[in-house]
């Protein structure tokens, strides 16, 4: 679908944010739409735990050296990013300053409060259509998928350019609704089964799982060698979420394909299974209750940082910290930290960057827009931090 230009002079980028307070773990759905302006190079607008938003300088974009990649304007050609434009920085923007000028894309997020990862994927997506001159109009569900269904007809009523969607439990939240009003549609994070056509921004998570867990087997075998048994407790996010699945299921081949590969046979005894909704607090309290009956486990599978965030607070309380060893998936700072550190059992983690994911969710939806054909899927850098390669990816002064 081939957009027409709009000339809009003095345009003010305006995003609309459906705020919630947070009731426990979940959301109110008691919304009102709260407007946000913002300029690129400006504050960027974060929320905080009461649902609210606050002006932080902490978002340091480097405009100056934004990817511009070639071509994007030529219709009915497909774009495809160079390896410059792949490897870029997370705080580079993507494409040229003001390339989609008056442009109106709608981004409906599954949940942003109480969620690091979550404000950093909706934060870059914003600061990325700022560069670009795009209207980003952000509809945040709260984790209440009829929500979600809502949200995503609206922005279908608005006549959006195009549409991101991250939906809530891989769930199809009205995306079938998108392709009969001939939107382009873009697909963030969370991997859905449907089969219309769209792009899908993401990193390789079973991949990233993969990695991780042969790292954990490595790095145990290393260390102890040979155990006839291995007791394990998997930490999953979510049930009946692919982006879940897929994760624990690399995790569970990466250490099963090491200790086949070198000795022949497994020696993985998965003894607990438990989800924590990708939050840091129930995943503190499921590592208490599984140790609780488990005492004697050896590695804990995090299929994310915040489920490591809270399995480091669980091991604190019970003095174990250090002793029990960890993989995770996101390549959030703190996490990145404790590799660093080399006292806290935390082994590996691979890069899962909201920064990335968000900015180029935007990108390649605004390409849509231009008639400008994108990839069906696209997979941001899942680098591998590792206690020998920490120093080449731990910054003190990320954002993330």
């Amino acid at each position: 679908m081939k957009r027409i230009l709009k000339k809009i002079s003095s345009a003010v980028v305006v995003s609309a944010i459906v705020i919630s307070t947070l009731a426990g773990c979940k959301s109110s759905t008691t919304d009102s739409v709260k407007e946000v302006t913002g300029n690129a190079g400006g504050s960027k607008k974060e929320i905080d735990a009461e649902g609210s938003f606050q002006d932080t300088d902490d978002l340091t974009i480097d405009y100056s050296t934004a990817v511009d990649p070639k071509g994007a304007d030529i219709v009915d050609e497909t774009f495809q990013p160079t390896p410059e434009e792949k490897s870029a920085l997370a705080t580079q923007m993507v494409g040229s300053k003001g390339q989609f000028d008056g442009m109106n894309i709608g981004f409906s997020q599954h949940r942003i409060a109480g969620s690091e990862w979550y404000e950093q994927l909706v934060d870059f997506a914003k600061a990325e259509a700022d560069y670009l001159g795009i209207n980003l109009t952000i509809y945040d569900a709260n984790d209440d998928m009829n929500q979600q269904i809502a949200d995503v007809e609206t922005l279908i009523n608005l006549g959006m350019d195009s549409i991101i969607v991250n939906p809530y439990n891989s769930a199809n939240v009205g995306l079938d609704n998108i392709i009969a009003a001939d939107i382009p549609l873009t697909v963030v994070n969370q991997a859905v089964d449907f089969n219309s056509p769209f792009t899908f921004v993401s990193a390789d998570v079973q991949d990233s799982g993969y990695k991780s867990g042969f790292e954990l087997a490595r790095y145990y075998d290393e260390k102890n060698g040979w155990k006839d048994e291995v007791k394990a407790f998997v930490l999953s996010s979510a049930p009946q979420e692919k982006e879940s699945d897929l994760r624990r299921w690399g995790q569970v081949m990466g250490w099963t394909d090491y200790m086949l590969d070198k000795y022949g046979k497994n020696n993985l005894n998965i003894v607990a299974y438990q989800y924590y909704q990708w939050l840091p607090e129930p995943a503190m309290n499921a590592t208490l209750d599984v140790l609780q009956a488990n005492p004697d486990i050896d590695i804990i599978f995090s299929a994310c940082d915040g489920g490591a965030q809270g399995v480091e607070a669980a091991l604190e309380q019970v003095d174990k910290l250090g002793d029990i060893l960890v993989c995770t998936i996101d390549g959030r700072k703190s996490v990145l930290e404790w590799i660093k550190d080399g006292d806290k059992g935390m082994v590996c983690d691979a890069f899962n960057d909201p920064r990335q994911m968000g900015k180029w969710a935007v990108y390649m939806a605004a390409l849509q827009a231009d008639g400008v054909s994108t990839p069906s899927t696209y997979y941001v850098m899942n680098d591998l931090v590792t206690t020998d390669n920490i120093d080449d990816y731990y910054d003190a002064n990320s954002t993330y």
